[in-house]
């Protein structure tokens, strides 16, 4: 029996030794997880007297005991003893950055050592990471690496709680928008409504929206970093610390801007916005000094106090001066301001610190930009609103504008033809003279569709300027040959001077559209010039082996204009007088045009000019040079035009007028024509005779002339056939729309009879060099 006792004794005392040499467990850290609990890993020492040092918690390493709980707190109550706490960590993630955090009142004392498991490296003190309102540190723990953690904790206000925890970045970052579930969403709702106002800044190029997006940013900075929002990201830790209160100081920078802006001091309180201008670069001055400067807090706490005092008085004097403000800006800067006064007695140490006063401001102050963001949101929907109806005015009169140009080509397709037919029959004296002004007059009038046209797309930006190469002196010959006979007539000396002359070089550019400017210059000089010269001067500004600038001038002696008469001069359908259309003719679409035409290609049309002393028209363009191939020039050695005589040619189109006075145009030209009014005749007409090329209209109801063309390149007999198009609509993007239907070239309606030969002779030529 008294063995048996001795036994039972002996297997105690050894389980109560066991016991007492049981140490904490390593805490190992995984990437498995970012968050983990230290009250199972910890061993604790009390330090009734509150005096131990690291070195002598050291000395007494056997005196730690573990926890024994697995509780999430370890509860010590009320007590004015310091506790000591100490954690092996083994590092097995790849994470680099952990923090310590460890809950408690801003009475509380944390003080945390971290040094290596085993060497004499020593241990180092972290410092808490600033403005955190909880005590968080930062632990720099390399992978794999191994570390023993002491910390201390006292608080003789309230009762003592451990619950120490370890976070990756990434979890304390989620953790910290857990536990501030209001200031998050506000401060997110800040970053939206910064971006938010910053596009609208960006598309409006208005000012207001960039103060409001900055007054955003800065606030959601400036807040974030005293809640301790910030603090829990490293990127947010390394560059918004040692900005001090710089956002702050941001803030009342574009508060003071929004201000004037809205209350418009600079025509309301003039005297007064004086003061408002020295306050905003003072703003300014103190951001950027704010890093170097001491009490940065307690300073920009009395700076946000002085100006609520100005900013008091200047709504003070607004309302005696009668000036009606929104009700919306009212209300904003009401919550503003309630919004703003807490954060300013707590600042300046009238009240106390608690996290609900703290976070007052930061509703308010987002709540009042909100509404400022509506408000002005408000004033852009009326200006929105303003300019969509503009715009759809401008719309409707550019597709009237087109409509009118199409619908007026078809009729004037017949009278252009049945005039060059005319022309080419026996004929009177008194009927040539006839014929010869009814040419003239329907020359003039499709010139003016097609300016009415060019407008309309120069409005739409659906005017292409083209790329290809060209010579210069080609195209000033065509303009002296098309305004010599003009000039001549009103005994008007009519001078070019070029004194661009390269040397194996062309230009690149849109010759058409540049020949249409020129025309236009020079035929507007002539129109008002009674005696003298008309004179246009090419002079090269600057050259390089790859480009050349050029500066064209029209100089005239003519009436000249005032500089009343100059500023409407530009406009469309306007003339420098009212008589002026009566007494020149014209419709005023020239210069327009010409203006508008000069912008596209990179240039400014300017003008000079004094009454009685003539007017000068000039303007800049800069053209690519590339080698000139001199096969385009010398080309004697070319093939001679095929002859058109019994060419069978299938002319389509719906406009019986069309049909007959383009069926007589191309018999004039020993062309044998067919003619079909629908798409469904035409293929008719192929299925039971040959023919050498078709002309198709491409507007026709039922079949049109796409559709049409694209059967006739899905039969196999039909797929050389040459398809030109006849149109009427001489818009962008037509001629690409006829030649992806499957057509060879374009001709826009009304068409002189050269222009139709030279193109049916290129189409002929095209498809004789295909089948040899």
């Amino acid at each position: 029996m008294f063995i048996r006792s001795c036994l039972y004794c002996l297997l105690i005392v050894g389980l109560l030794l066991k016991i007492s040499t049981v140490n904490a467990s390593v805490l190992e850290l995984t990437d498995k997880e970012g968050h983990f609990d230290l009250n199972p890993a910890l061993e604790v020492l009390a330090d009734p007297s509150g005096d131990l040092t690291l070195q002598d918690v050291q000395g007494r390493a056997a005196s730690f005991q573990p926890l024994a709980t697995t509780a999430r707190h370890w509860e010590a109550g009320f007590t004015r003893s310091a506790y000591w706490f100490r954690a092996s960590l083994q590092n097995y993630s790849q994470e680099t950055d952990w923090y310590f955090m460890q809950w408690g009142s801003l009475n509380r004392s944390v003080r945390l050592y971290l040094g290596a498991a085993h060497g004499d490296a020593g241990f180092v003190e972290l410092e808490p990471l600033p403005h955190a309102r909880i005590f968080q540190f930062h632990l720099p723990l390399p992978p794999g690496s191994a570390h023993t953690l002491y910390f201390r904790v006292q608080d003789t206000q309230t009762p003592l709680a451990i619950a120490p925890e370890l976070f990756t970045a990434a979890s304390l970052a989620a953790w910290t928008m857990q536990y501030y579930p209001a200031p998050s969403f506000i401060l997110g709702s800040l970053l939206v409504l910064a971006l938010y106002n910053f596009l609208y800044f960006l598309h409006l190029r208005d000012q207001g929206f960039l103060a409001l997006a900055v007054l955003s940013v800065a606030f959601a900075l400036e807040m974030g970093s005293h809640l301790g929002l910030w603090q829990a990201f490293a990127w947010a830790r390394s560059h918004l610390t040692a900005t001090g209160t710089l956002a702050g100081f941001v803030c009342s920078a574009s508060g003071v801007s929004l201000t004037r802006q809205w209350l418009m001091t600079p025509v309301n309180l003039p005297g007064l916005d004086v003061w408002w201008r020295v306050a905003f670069w003072l703003s300014i001055g103190l951001a950027a000094a704010s890093p170097m400067l001491p009490y940065t807090l307690a300073l920009l706490g009395v700076w946000a106090f002085a100006l609520l005092l100005l900013g008091c008085a200047t709504l003070v004097l607004c309302q005696w001066r009668g000036v009606r403000l929104p009700r919306g800006l009212m209300l904003a800067g009401s919550v503003f301001l309630l919004g703003l006064l807490p954060a300013l007695l707590r600042t300046l140490g009238l009240v106390a610190e608690s996290m609900e006063l703290a976070e007052w401001p930061l509703m308010g102050l987002a709540l009042a930009l909100m509404l400022l963001s509506l408000v002005q949101a408000g004033q852009l929907r009326q200006r929105q609103e303003q300019a969509k109806r503009v715009a759809v005015a401008n719309q409707a009169k550019d597709e009237f504008l087109t409509t009118m140009s199409h619908e007026l080509r078809t009729p004037m397709t017949a009278v252009v033809n049945a005039g060059q037919l005319l022309k080419l029959t026996t004929l009177s004296g008194l009927q040539q003279e006839y014929v010869a002004r009814l040419n003239i007059s329907s020359r003039h009038m499709l010139a003016l569709i097609n300016d009415i046209l060019d407008l309309a797309r120069l409005d739409n930006s659906l005017l292409q300027i083209d790329s290809r190469p060209f010579q210069l002196g080609n195209v000033l010959s065509q303009i002296e040959q098309l305004l010599g006979e003009q000039a001549h007539s009103k005994q008007l000396k009519l001078v070019f001077n070029n004194s661009f002359h390269p040397l194996n070089k062309q230009l690149l550019g849109d010759p058409g559209r540049l020949r249409q400017i020129l025309l236009n210059l020079l035929n507007n000089a002539i129109k008002f010039t009674q005696q003298g010269e008309v004179c246009l001067t090419v002079t090269p500004q600057a050259m390089s082996a790859d480009n050349a600038v050029l500066r064209f001038e029209v100089r005239d002696t003519g009436v000249g204009m005032s500089a009343a008469q100059q500023r409407k001069l530009f406009q469309p359908f306007a003339q420098a007088e009212s008589s002026t259309a009566r007494q020149y003719g014209g419709s005023g679409l020239g210069l327009a045009i010409s203006l508008k035409l000069v912008r596209r290609m990179g240039g400014t049309l300017q003008v000079e000019s004094a009454p009685g002393r003539g007017s000068r028209f000039f303007f800049t363009l800069a053209f690519p040079l590339q080698p000139l191939n001199l096969e385009q020039v010398v080309d004697a050695g070319s093939p001679r035009p095929p002859s058109l005589s019994g060419l069978r040619v299938l002319l389509v189109d719906d406009d019986e007028m069309n049909r007959f006075f383009g069926g007589k145009l191309l018999e004039s030209l020993g062309v044998a024509v067919t003619l079909a009014g629908s798409g469904e005749q035409a293929l008719q007409s192929m299925q039971k005779q040959t023919f050498d090329l078709v002309l198709m209209d491409v507007s026709m109801p039922g079949m049109d002339g796409y559709a049409t063309a694209r059967r006739i390149r899905a039969s196999p007999y039909c797929r050389g056939l040459p398809v030109i198009a006849l149109t009427a609509h001489a818009v962008a993007g037509e001629r690409e729309r006829c030649l992806a239907a499957g057509m060879n070239d374009y001709l826009t309606k009304p068409f002189q009879c050269e222009v139709l030969k030279v193109m049916l002779q290129k189409n002929l030529s095209a498809r004789t060099a295909m089948v040899s």
